[in-house]
């Protein structure tokens, strides 16, 4: 299968089980988002697909190979998390242009083909004008705004994103999760996005997984039919997120288990 195959059996933190019996797969070019109880482990998942933690039993597949190696990320992976994590010591641009070198020391870059492809992020999230600008100061929401763009330098063919226009004003959140989906829609990418935030998952996703409480597995593939472009404050999302709150009422606790043969539900791929 191409796409993304996840089955965490068992992830053990500080001794304790956050993670078992988590399963789900996803096609290239869908948008997923995560939706679970405050510390299910939905970041912790994250790095386990990401690569940067290995250490748990199961299997995580990228177009049909089998990942980790310690240190082995799938191939063109991009990242946004809950902070901007931007190098304070370089401009804008150069923060940009960071995540395009490689480790392989043999592999020349064309730095002008990468210098271009930046400016061309940065001016599609509106920061053209803030290339040579250092990160501190830029306010919060130009940061993530940074780190949007840096996310997709990659070309990203698997894009997680953590949280990543938390604790932001909502017309700030609006302009972002509008630049994200219009880089989405031109590239492609399969999307994993994690939120607390029903509405916000019911806007922008073409499937919402909600995870139990600890340890965390699935317990709703939710398929969202709502026709794009969506409004975060419009009436069809309101409406979608009431039926839901009516149909499951402890659905975002995280403790009920649900048949997935329910209507409306839809079966893991």
């Amino acid at each position: 299968m191409t796409g993304l195959e996840v089955r965490i059996d068992e992830k053990r933190f500080n001794g304790k089980v956050v993670l078992r019996g988590l399963e789900f797969t996803a096609r290239p070019g869908e948008f997923l988002a995560l939706v679970g109880p405050s510390g299910t482990g939905k970041s912790t998942l994250l790095n386990l697909i990401s690569g940067l933690d290995h250490n748990f039993t199961g299997s995580v597949s990228w177009d049909g190979e089998t990942l980790y190696m310690p240190g082995e990320s799938p191939s063109q992976l991009g990242m946004m998390f809950q902070e901007p994590r931007l190098m304070p010591w370089l401009s804008t641009l150069d923060n940009v242009r960071l995540v395009s070198q490689s480790r392989d020391a043999s592999v020349v870059r064309n730095e002008s083909q990468v210098t271009a492809r930046a400016v061309e992020l940065l001016r599609e999230v509106g920061l053209g004008d803030n290339l040579n600008t250092w990160p501190g100061q830029l306010s919060g929401g130009m940061q993530r705004r940074a780190a949007l763009a840096r996310a997709f330098m990659v070309s990203p063919r698997l894009l997680l994103l953590d949280e990543p226009f938390v604790s932001l004003d909502m017309p700030t959140g609006n302009r972002l999760r509008e630049s994200l989906l219009a880089l989405c829609q031109r590239q492609r990418p399969l999307v994993l996005y994690v939120t607390h935030d029903l509405r916000e998952a019911l806007a922008v996703a073409d499937r919402v997984l909600f995870l139990s409480g600890p340890p965390a597995r699935v317990i709703l593939d939710y398929r969202v039919e709502l026709a794009h472009p969506r409004q975060l404050e419009g009436p069809a999302v309101a409406q979608l997120q009431q039926t839901l709150s009516a149909q499951y009422p402890d659905l975002l606790s995280g403790l009920i288990e649900i048949s997935l043969s329910s209507e409306g539900d839809s079966p893991q791929h």
